[in-house]
């Protein structure tokens, strides 16, 4: 299971994505440069989190290197179009079918973790509503955000939602949208 930090992380690669394309727009000679470093850095934050699809992301980036070196798809370009135009061109694609590759191999984690989020926020609201919520006494957050989980947690009447959040993140991931939960009701 990809923990939240994790989806974060990898999210946090596609958000730059919109700035690659701008290079591309306004011409900037370094716009292959920035997306074979964004290639080379998705595909080890893949591999890190054990996602098969880092060895595709690692294709489109070797399908960026042999545009660079003067061949599409493995043969050499006919006619006389222009190199650079022609590299940026297929490097654009590139982006555009890497980028999407990633965006799929996530979009189900990313349900769950909005699922998730929802339910945690209806959680939060009917503990507040009952009285469970106390402020924080400062000190270690993470103290303070598993002793409210463990009360939440022994309530009958939110019972079948802690499970299910519990289901859908995991008991680690289920203390940050806790924390986050709890401060968007901001009152504590």
């Amino acid at each position: 299971m990809l923990r939240l930090r994790n989806l974060e992380e990898i999210e946090a690669l596609l958000l730059r994505v919109p700035g690659i394309v701008q290079q591309f727009e306004v011409r900037d000679p370094e716009f292959i440069l920035s997306l074979k470093t964004w290639l080379s850095e998705a595909a080890t934050t893949l591999a890190d989190n054990r996602m098969p699809i880092s060895a595709e992301v690692a294709g489109y980036r070797g399908a960026l290197i042999s545009a660079e070196r003067g061949f599409w798809d493995g043969a050499e370009p006919r006619g006389r179009s222009n190199a650079r135009k022609l590299r940026e061109a297929r490097a654009a694609g590139l982006l555009k079918q890497a980028s999407g590759a990633v965006q799929s191999a996530i979009a189900a984690r990313r349900g769950q973790v909005d699922e998730a989020e929802r339910i945690m926020r209806q959680i939060v609201a009917v503990s507040y509503h009952i009285g469970l919520l106390q402020p924080d006494p400062g000190g270690n957050r993470s103290t303070y955000l598993r002793s409210t989980w463990q009360a939440i947690s022994k309530q009958a009447e939110i019972a079948s939602l802690v499970v299910h959040v519990v289901a859908l993140i995991g008991n680690t991931d289920v203390l940050i949208e806790l924390d986050r939960a709890i401060a968007q009701i901001g009152t504590l």
